[in-house]
């Protein structure tokens, strides 16, 4: 029995003498040979360096590519390692020549390591060499060659073998000394990086030159004689100097790269378009820091594929970190000034709260601390949808937000992408139309970018996106505008002439049919473009990082001309086509622009969205009872009923037209009451009270002593020569002929403010001061 057990074990020590090597064999190779950090990199779509940094210890190391060039694969090879490719790890045969040399020298000369032993060292840190390390790197470079193929091991030793001071690996060594990548190196360029992880500390611009270059030139002997190249392109190859100095590494994508600490990001960008938009951005830069503008940026999107292929984060200027050019703007958030409007537009016709022609008060307007006004400081009575977006006009903009609803307008930007208008309505108030809210230049181009691609029938849209690895999709119907309002919404910014707001509108007529807005938020602290066509969104923002305000810093003069020359940049594109099937035809009012009613005389039929809820009917135009020489307004009392005339007329309310009257000299205002009629009132409402409103609560302004001081109360009457007679609470206060205006000083508490005319016709209003 004791005889049994005794081969039991000696068995089982045999079993665990040969496993245990082979275990040893197979588990001593790391699963991760290499744990350095690499260099961050910003590549282009088709693999061109655009920026790169140092890794976080201070080596210029690339990430590994998954091959090696061929040139230099046959250099490294022929001047390595010759039989790499029929070797298993270790090359008997150059292990044999190695003993020989170093027992003939009667020192070590030759190591005899294979290009798997020299990965395996330089993965090892570079360990003491001896016999016993040599040993360990040949048995682990067997391991390697079970695990990995010969490309692979290849990339691996090019990627980690040092170039020469903080340079490691092929792709770093070759755009650090050639300034381009390592598939485009001539056979001189490649045999010179072969030999230098040999003995890298041979590279220097100044020394050890003459040496080098009689190293690379054997090299190039001996791939001439291994027949990889013949004796001409030896010849011509040997006559290529050696670099006098280091190349600068690409500064093209600096605030990409400043997002990444380390890795490469394989982006969309297009090298060619992002190094114009640079130096386009650059040469802008220079000219308005006379005005100490300081920061500019460009982002340019592909509609059609979602691809960035520009994005110029600011001027990038490593030498001048004072003026804010390492902030990257685009995804910043800023002042939105009035690049929301059309969006607002769009909504609106898609709920029939609009039609493209439909009226909007353009007159004084009080909200509680909040009193809009337009640009150019004026009025038009009334203005065509459209128009207000052509001229962005705020008045007008505001009273449509107003009907409307801050909530839906909210859900709709919101749906668009716009992440950081994350408050509530009554946070942003009516002045969200107007600046009030914060946006960010890459949420700003990418909702024109996604409005552009559905209006193209796009099903299936790609998010934006610069990272070829990451390129989310949205359905089209996730897009919470219809096709037919984008279409009405691109034509209205299409239109060259506009906008009003900034007055500098016609230097910018292009021959590409562009949709495009401006916007200048308040204190002229941000300009704003935005653009889009069939195939390209374009945004540019222009101002000071720190949020210094700069005079005359508008949109249309800084920033619409960067646009403009950006589209320049870009290949012309047909316009959008029109979606017949998300149009139907509406029957409007030629002067109003709302559905025609039974008593409109002039109709236009115009295309709207089919989505589009039934619109309101036009408000304007009455049946009015006139005397058979049209002079008067009369009623049976003093015309008998066969002869009065009725007579459609356009008759807007009084403040309206005031100053609609203005702009339009062929409007036609109501003819006065028959002399007949002068005891019982105009009629028809001829006052307005455009200052104060009903309910409003006042804050009478004070002096810097203390002393109250006074409100000026508006209003307007249909008859210009009319004069009116104002009362506060039953206490007269004085006449006004012409212009109706006055300066009260109301005491706090509440008030009812009456204007009455000389025909007896009055209009009141109630308010409370504090």
């Amino acid at each position: 029995m004791s005889k049994i057990m005794s081969k039991k074990r000696i068995c089982l020590l045999a079993v665990g003498l040969i496993l245990l090597p082979a275990a040893v064999f197979f588990f001593a190779l790391p699963r991760t040979l290499f744990d350095e950090p690499f260099s961050a990199t910003v590549w282009s779509c088709d693999g061109r360096l655009l920026s790169a940094k140092v890794a976080p210890d201070g080596q210029w190391r690339f990430f590994p590519t998954d091959s090696v060039p061929e040139k230099f694969r046959t250099a490294v090879t022929t001047y390595e390692d010759k039989r790499f490719d029929r070797h298993f790890g270790v090359d008997p045969l150059a292990l044999v020549r190695a003993v020989g040399q170093n027992l003939a020298a009667g020192r070590i000369e030759s190591g005899a390591s294979t290009l798997t032993m020299q990965t395996i060292r330089l993965s090892r840190g570079g360990k003491p060499r001896t016999l016993g390390e040599k040993f360990v790197e040949a048995v682990l470079a067997l391991r390697l060659e079970m695990r990995c193929g010969k490309d692979e091991i290849l990339a691996l030793y090019a990627a980690h073998a040092p170039f020469g001071g903080n340079v490691v690996g092929l792709e770093s060594a070759s755009w650090y000394y050639f300034g381009r990548s390592a598939r485009d190196l001539s056979w001189a360029e490649s045999a010179l990086l072969a030999v230098l992880p040999n003995a890298p500390s041979l590279i220097h611009m100044k020394r050890n030159r003459d040496r080098l270059r009689a190293k690379r030139d054997r090299l190039l002997d001996r791939i001439r004689s291994g027949g990889h190249i013949d004796s001409l392109t030896c010849a011509l190859a040997k006559l290529e100097p050696l670099p006098e100095a280091p190349e600068p590494m690409p500064m093209e994508a600096m605030h990409l790269l400043g997002r990444m600490r380390t890795g490469a990001l394989r982006s969309t960008l297009d090298a060619d378009l992002q190094g114009r938009v640079n130096a386009l951005a650059r040469r802008y830069n220079a000219q308005y820091r006379g005005n100490r503008i300081n920061n500019l940026a460009v982002v340019v999107m592909d509609v059609r594929s979602g691809e960035v292929l520009a994005y110029a984060g600011n001027v990038y200027d490593p030498g001048d970190r004072s003026a804010g050019t390492s902030v990257d703007v685009i995804p910043a958030r800023r002042s939105s000034g009035s690049v929301l409007k059309p969006i607002l537009y769009a909504g609106m016709l898609d709920d029939g709260t609009a039609l493209p022609t439909m009226l909007f008060p353009d007159v004084p307007t009080y909200y509680r601390d909040f009193t809009p006004q337009n640009y150019n400081r004026t009025f038009d009575g009334a203005v065509p949808a459209d128009r207000v977006v052509e001229r962005s006009l705020n008045v007008p903009s505001v009273r449509m937000l107003d009907k409307y609803g801050r909530e839906n307008f909210l859900s709709l930007v919101r749906g668009l992408g716009f992440r950081t208008i994350d408050r509530s309505a009554d946070h942003y108030g009516l002045s969200l139309i107007l600046g009030g809210a914060e946006i960010t230049l890459w949420d700003l181009t990418a909702a024109y970018m996604l409005m552009a691609a559905k209006l193209n029938g796009q099903e299936t849209i790609r998010r934006p996106h610069y990272d070829m690895a990451s390129a989310a999709t949205i359905a089209a119907d996730d897009i919470p505008l219809s096709r037919g309002a984008l279409w009405l919404m691109f034509e209205a910014i299409s239109r060259v002439t506009r906008p009003e707001e900034e007055g500098e509108w016609q230097y910018f007529a292009s021959s590409k049919k562009i949709g495009w807005k401006t916007g200048t938020s308040y204190g002229n602290r941000d300009a704003w473009a935005v653009g889009a066509t069939p195939d390209y969104a374009v945004g540019v923002w222009v101002g000071n990082c720190s949020g210094e305000g700069r005079p005359l810093m508008t949109g249309v003069g800084y920033a619409a001309p960067v646009l403009f020359e950006v589209f320049g940049l870009l290949p012309g594109s047909e316009w959008f086509a029109e979606p017949y099937g998300d149009l139907e035809p509406a029957v409007v009012c030629r002067q109003s622009g709302f559905l025609a009613s039974q008593v409109c005389p002039d109709r236009d039929t115009l295309m709207i969205p089919r989505t589009a809820a039934p619109a309101e009917v036009c408000p304007y135009h009455r049946i009015v009872n006139l005397s058979p020489d049209l002079k008067y307004r009369v009623t049976t009392d003093c015309c008998e009923p066969a002869r009065i005339v009725r007579r459609p007329m356009f008759i807007l309310p009084p403040a309206q037209e005031w100053y609609y009257r203005k702009q339009h000299p062929d409007y036609r205002p109501l003819p006065p009451l028959h002399p007949g009629l002068s005891g019982r009132g105009a009629g028809n409402d001829p006052i307005e009270i455009i200052y104060p409103q009903p309910g409003r609560v006042l804050v009478v302004p004070k002096s810097l002593e203390g002393e109250q001081q006074s409100l000026v109360f508006t209003a307007v009457h249909r008859d210009r020569t009319a004069v009116l007679f104002w009362h506060l609470d039953d206490r007269y206060l004085g006449a006004t002929s012409l212009e109706h205006k006055l300066s009260v000083r109301p005491a706090p508490g509440r008030h009812r403010l009456t204007v009455i005319d000389e025909h007896g016709a009055s209009r009141s209003v109630a308010f409370s001061c504090r």
